[in-house]
């Protein structure tokens, strides 16, 4: 079953590069001297950190103006229906103490949605901190030290994000078939029934011709 669309699936890999490349450099040049083994190299570092960030901007922008083609996508994460704020109540609950069970959620479970908007949020707040960071000579000195402390903080913030995500992708055997969704575009149709049954029936592909069915016969005998 299609999930996804190439457009969706090189802006989401192009992101994550950009986002991995930001985090490597910004821990280059956060780590204290002592355990900073870049720290003879700390100009091409930040020169990489910059590189990234407009790199992101390239990729973020375009994506996001109007008539782009991954609108679906955004559309799909940024509405929270009811069923998905129930399901982040009962997700909570263990499952063998759940009463009820989960109900069925769309393309993107309310997690993901969820999460989504957190690296979007996150992404704003990284963009307007480290634009104030490099124009922190030319500003005031408590508003240049309020836009490093909120830059790392954000950096704490995404970083349990991001692992968390890999984990449900690669690790957990009930979401790792997720997985093939965003590196060939479908996902198995049993998955997508399973984890996102709201979604599943309106996408469903039509059912192959049963080749056990009999054909009529040919000779004028099928009455």
């Amino acid at each position: 079953m299609p999930r996804f669309s190439v457009n969706e699936r090189v802006v989401h890999w192009l992101f994550a590069a950009a986002i991995f490349a930001l985090l490597i450099s910004g821990l280059g040049l956060w780590l204290p001297p002592a355990a900073n083994p870049v720290l003879d190299h700390r100009d091409a570092v930040r020169t990489v950190h910059l590189d990234a960030s407009l790199a992101l901007l390239a990729i973020v922008i375009p994506a996001l103006g109007r008539g782009a083609p991954i609108n679906r996508l955004w559309h799909d994460v940024e509405f929270f229906t009811r069923g998905d704020w129930l399901w982040l109540r009962r997700i909570v609950i263990p499952k063998r103490w759940r009463r009820r069970p989960l109900p069925p959620q769309g393309r993107f479970n309310a997690g993901q949605k969820l999460n989504s908007v957190a690296t979007a949020a996150a992404t704003v707040g990284f963009v307007i901190t480290g634009t104030v960071m490099w124009q922190g000579e030319r500003l005031s000195p408590s508003l240049a030290l309020a836009s490093d402390t909120w830059h790392i903080w954000l950096m704490w913030l995404i970083v349990p994000l991001i692992a968390g995500h890999m984990v449900l992708a690669l690790v957990l055997p009930s979401t790792r078939p997720a997985l093939r969704g965003i590196v060939f575009g479908n996902v198995r149709l049993d998955f997508a029934r399973r984890r996102h049954g709201a979604w599943a029936p309106a996408a469903e592909p039509e059912p192959e011709p049963d080749s056990a069915t009999p054909e009529s016969p040919t000779d004028g005998t099928a009455a």
